[in-house]
């Protein structure tokens, strides 16, 4: 039985890296693969289905390695003498992260220097994007290719309660927003699109934030900016929530606005999608091949840009009907059935190269 074996440096239930590497994984059982999860970091429901990575067999056939961040773990996958592909998530880069966090700016900055050292060393490289893809392809790596990563679509029941409070706090246009409150999302250039929005549109619009805390001086620094443009009382952090939950938000919400200044895919887009939640989003970075046809890009994030694009979404029912069926459409290229086939054949390959 051929071995192919997943290293991540830090392996969560709620996590999109964690998420993919779990399906991944089934992905690999399913073709009949001997495969197992190991890592540095776990999380605790995962303790009994993961391994510690200094229990990596020796003779693994094939090695894959998610890369998102800096980790010892990446030596550990880089002198293993087995078939060694990369699976590149995108590493936020150091001018977005260094002055909030030390740590983290430490372990991105290992991340970076990891990727580069390991060009010669990677057989092969699947990555998110195309975005992403370009990264590797410039710093050398021989043989590169773009899988969208895997998630799940969500097609799960609403939380009532959630939903039911959502829908009898609702004013104005609630404007949704889903990711880790990290500097390179934005947030805080979405507190001012919605200040924006309310000041000049008349709008008693309430901005919605689902994801869990990042650096703690940029949250800090966030609460100021909120505090100080007037908006405790129109911005909410729900903080991190379940998947039913989650659909709740996508439901109750008008417009997802995505003003990111770096993404490698950005699933979230794809999940408002989904849930027919017209699309506004900054085309930067990766964000823009995500979103393509399916949503409103803009090519610059003033406030006032901003808020007027959310205005005209949340008020012209043609333009918002016009965006959920192009998101509707666009959201079936990342189909979890297509997306699997593409990894089956592409690990098949592999294995067969590996032999």
């Amino acid at each position: 039985m051929t071995t192919v074996h997943q290293l991540v440096p830090t392996i969560s239930p709620r996590d999109a890296v964690g998420n993919h590497t779990l399906a991944l994984r089934k992905i690999l059982r399913e073709l009949g693969c001997e495969s197992e999860i190991f890592s540095m970091f776990r999380h605790k429901d995962l303790m009994a289905d993961t391994h510690y990575v200094d229990e990596l067999p020796g003779d693994t056939d094939v090695v894959i390695y998610q890369f998102s961040i800096g980790s010892p773990v990446a030596d550990r996958w880089a002198q293993h003498p087995a078939l060694k592909v990369a699976n590149y998530h995108n590493i936020t880069p150091m001018s977005l992260v260094g002055k909030w966090d030390g740590l983290l700016a430490a372990e991105v900055q290992l991340g970076r220097d990891q990727m580069a050292r390991y060009a010669k060393l990677c057989d092969h490289a699947i990555c998110d994007s195309d975005f992403n893809r370009s990264e590797l392809d410039a710093l050398g790596y021989k043989s590169t290719e773009t899988i969208p990563v895997l998630f799940d679509s969500l097609n799960t029941r609403s939380d009532r309660g959630t939903l039911a409070k959502l829908e009898r706090d609702r004013r104005g246009t609630q404007v949704l927003f889903v990711g880790r409150i990290a500097p390179n999302k934005a947030h805080h250039d979405l507190v001012a699109a919605v200040r924006t929005l309310r000041e000049v549109h008349n709008d008693d619009a309430h901005l919605h934030f689902v994801g869990t805390d990042g650096p703690p001086s940029y949250r800090s620094t966030l609460n100021g900016i909120i505090n100080h443009a007037g908006m405790r009382d129109h911005v909410t952090f729900h903080g991190s929530v379940s998947q039913e939950q989650l659909v709740s938000h996508y439901m109750a919400a008008d417009v997802f606005c995505c003003l990111s200044d770096h993404e490698g895919f950005c699933v979230p887009v794809i999940e408002a999608m989904n849930h027919d939640l017209p699309v506004i989003a900054f085309s930067c970075t990766a964000v823009g091949e995500t979103v393509g046809s399916g949503g409103l890009l803009l090519a610059e994030k003033s406030p006032l840009l901003v808020a007027s694009a959310i205005h005209r979404v949340s008020n012209d029912g043609a333009l918002a009907q016009r965006l959920r069926q192009a998101g509707r459409q666009r959201a079936k290229n990342f189909e979890s059935g297509i997306t699997q086939e593409k990894f089956r054949r592409q690990i098949s390959n592999l294995i067969l190269e590996s032999l």
